[in-house]
């Protein structure tokens, strides 16, 4: 085909007019998926802010219940030694309150203790209660709170906000290249030809670009879209 008939007006205007078409589709494409991708990241954000708030929420009531119970175990160690104390007097009254307190006080301060204070493998060798170990214990019975990670989720946002500014950059490529077809189409003879070549290479780098940004950040992420 001669230079001539390549640059044959009909044949430029369909030309053009199908790869404005095209890009304008793609662009739009484009445009789609960054906002797509920045939707992700705010969701992920989101989601991350949410397990931080539900797992320091359930770590501060494992503490405040271990705590509790240790503050109740405390109380039921001093008021047994103060009980054993009362009945080796040789007081009958204090006998006899001591047997009160075995009978009515004793038994609803070693309830309000357990396990803490009644299980062996919270004590410590020196006689001390392993609030620690409890609080492990506690956060044990909730493996679905246990399994949160809020560092994943906002490690999650933060590769999908770096894939958004690079895919912006790809958009703005492809609207670039709008820009050139469109003078190719009010000029006419080289001049329309070079902004052809001009608008064509710029979308074609723009496109390779915005599908290497996205291979490279799904696989970045695991495969997840």
């Amino acid at each position: 085909m001669t230079q001539k008939k390549i640059l044959d007006p009909a044949r430029m205007d369909v030309l053009i007019a199908v790869l404005i078409a095209l890009v304008s589709l793609t662009t739009a494409l484009a445009a789609w998926r960054t906002n797509m991708v920045g939707s992700n990241a705010a969701d992920a954000n989101r989601q991350g802010l949410i397990d931080a708030l539900k797992k320091g929420a359930a770590q501060n009531e494992n503490w405040r219940k271990a705590y509790e119970e240790a503050g109740h175990a405390a109380t039921f160690a001093i008021e047994s030694a103060a009980t054993e104390a009362m009945e080796s007097s040789k007081d009958e009254s204090l006998k006899a309150a001591a047997q009160n307190l075995r009978q009515y006080l004793l038994p609803s301060l070693q309830l309000l203790s357990e396990p803490l204070g009644t299980q062996k493998k919270y004590q410590k060798p020196d006689g001390t209660f392993d609030i620690e170990k409890r609080f492990a214990d506690l956060e044990a019975e909730a493996p679905d709170l246990l399994a949160l990670d809020p560092a994943a989720s906002f490690e999650l946002a933060d590769r999908y906000s770096s894939e958004q500014r690079w895919l912006t950059i790809g958009t703005v490529l492809l609207a670039i290249s709008l820009f050139w077809l469109g003078f190719a189409e009010m000029l006419s003879g080289r001049g329309r030809a070079i902004n052809l070549v001009l608008g064509s290479g710029v979308y074609l780098f723009g496109l390779l670009f915005f599908i290497i940004v996205e291979i490279v950040a799904i696989f970045g992420r695991g495969g997840v879209l």
